[in-house]
């Protein structure tokens, strides 16, 4: 070997070892629309998680994510039940579980999870964590009923699920993507006040009054309406064509009224999801 060709080697050898190994485990990644993406969960950066498929990575935004299993596809419902907007629940092959945000992946194989919690900093190896929950996921096994503030999952006999018109927001334990059409049939009657004629149907009330302090002040009192997260309210009403969503995250389902501790009734909702 020529003196040149053993120090090019001896160049490449010590490049390759000055070069950091980014993390890589096996994961799968349950997105909020309920698709999977399996592969290697490689970093967690500003632009969200980093997986690679196939040899090819992909980045996917931390808000398109609901959970990461790293013991398989099962997510059991004695877990899911306890999922709750706006924490995220660990859950460790040990069986212990414990409440904290996801603040960085690092080292190498198995990764190094750190989280803040209630009590502090922790951090915890990937082959200890079955799976990291972040939210609820359409078609996700869980008894909705069992979520705080979720409503029952749609009814087998096709009556659909209840909305009750004593809450002004009720979460339909489903998530949507920005553009996706939705489908809403409502049907039931609800009692705006103490008054027995101030009633209104998904439509809203049937003498046409509204309500200026309302979510939505120019529609009528009463209607169905709708939002996705934290985000401005939209009609949804009697209408029987599908909606585009305005965002991406979970559908939540309303009553147009300013003030529902006083309501009676109920609707029933029917959702029909296109792909």
């Amino acid at each position: 070997m020529t003196k040149r060709c053993v120090l090019a080697f001896l160049a490449a050898a010590v490049l390759a070892a000055a070069t950091p190994a980014w993390a890589s485990v096996p994961a799968t990644l349950i997105l909020k629309s309920g698709d999977r993406v399996r592969g290697e969960l490689v970093d967690l950066n500003s632009g969200g998680f980093v997986v690679r498929v196939r040899g090819a990575e992909q980045q996917i935004g931390r808000d398109e994510v609901a959970a990461i299993s790293f013991a398989g596809a099962d997510t059991p419902a004695a877990e899911t039940a306890k999922i709750q907007s706006g924490r995220t629940l660990v859950v460790l092959r040990s069986g212990e579980t414990f409440v904290g945000s996801l603040a960085d992946i690092g080292g190498t194989s198995p990764i190094r999870l750190s989280f803040r919690t209630p009590d502090g900093d922790r951090e915890v190896n990937s082959d200890q964590v079955a799976r990291i929950y972040f939210s609820t996921w359409q078609g996700m096994p869980a008894d909705a009923a069992t979520l705080p503030g979720v409503a029952p999952d749609l009814d087998q006999g096709g009556q659909g699920m209840t909305i009750p018109a004593t809450q002004c927001w009720t979460n339909s334990a489903r998530s949507v993507r920005q553009g996706q059409r939705v489908t809403f049939t409502g049907t039931g009657e609800i009692q705006l006040s103490a008054d027995p004629k101030d009633i209104a149907g998904v439509a809203g009330s049937r003498t046409g009054r509204m309500s200026a302090n309302a979510p939505l002040p120019h529609v009528l009192a009463g209607a169905l309406i709708g939002r996705v997260g934290n985000g401005w309210p939209f009609g949804i009403g009697d209408q029987r064509i599908p909606i585009a969503m305005p965002a991406s995250g979970q559908l939540w389902l309303g009553i147009n009224d300013d003030h529902c501790g006083d309501n009676r009734g109920q609707f029933k909702v029917q959702m029909s999801f296109q792909r």
